[in-house]
């Protein structure tokens, strides 16, 4: 691979954006429909992360440069922002790009690495959605019911997120990843033979 080949092209720049807009999709399906009762929502990232494990696995295996991983984050991150979404789950799915893109930094043919880095994302994506529920707890509420949210159920989800639970939603969120980079890894085998992926 020579120097061009490592540096980003418009057909990077292009399918990045287009596998990035059909994750934020399928995740945004996937969070309404297990958003509709709290014991569910609080786990959605953790769910989502199985699907949309082939989504990301086959952007990475398109474009596999440096800046992969950062790029998708700043793409997700923007959309987000411009729906509406509270800064706190903004900022961590940057910051979890970030981390992402040094775990793997340049190591596209490794599929730990990959998927430790997809890990990193889908957590990131779990502690910007709770954290502000669990120390910002009276704040949120406050913020959530003038945006309409009922009140009953914002009140339902903080008391859930009470004890080890936020620990758990982690943890299951990146089990969730890890599953979905397997998931990929399979749907997306033929892809990842001719990428020399191991």
């Amino acid at each position: 691979m020579d120097g061009k080949d490592k540096k980003m092209q418009i057909k990077d720049m292009v399918v990045l954006g287009v596998l990035n807009a059909v994750f934020i999709i399928i995740f945004l399906i996937i969070v309404m429909v297990l958003g509709m009762i709290p014991v569910t929502s609080i786990f959605a990232p953790a769910i989502a992360a199985i699907p949309l494990g082939a989504v990301f696995l086959l952007l990475i295996v398109k474009v596999s440069k440096i800046g992969a991983f950062l790029i998708s984050g700043i793409l997700q991150g923007t959309v987000f922002l411009l729906f509406g979404v509270s800064w706190p789950l903004v900022s961590a799915i940057v910051i979890a790009a970030v981390l992402g893109e040094i775990i793997v930094w340049g190591n596209y043919k490794n599929l730990k690495r990959i998927a430790s880095g997809y890990a990193v994302l889908i957590c990131g994506y779990s502690f910007g959605s709770f954290a502000p529920m669990v120390f910002f707890a009276d704040a949120y509420k406050v913020m959530a019911v003038s945006r309409g949210y009922d009140e009953s159920y914002v009140n339902a989800i903080i008391a859930l997120l009470n004890g080890p639970v936020f620990f758990w939603i982690l943890t299951a969120s990146a089990a969730g990843a890890f599953l979905g980079a397997l998931f990929g890894r399979r749907v997306l085998k033929k892809h990842f033979i001719q990428a020399g992926i191991v």
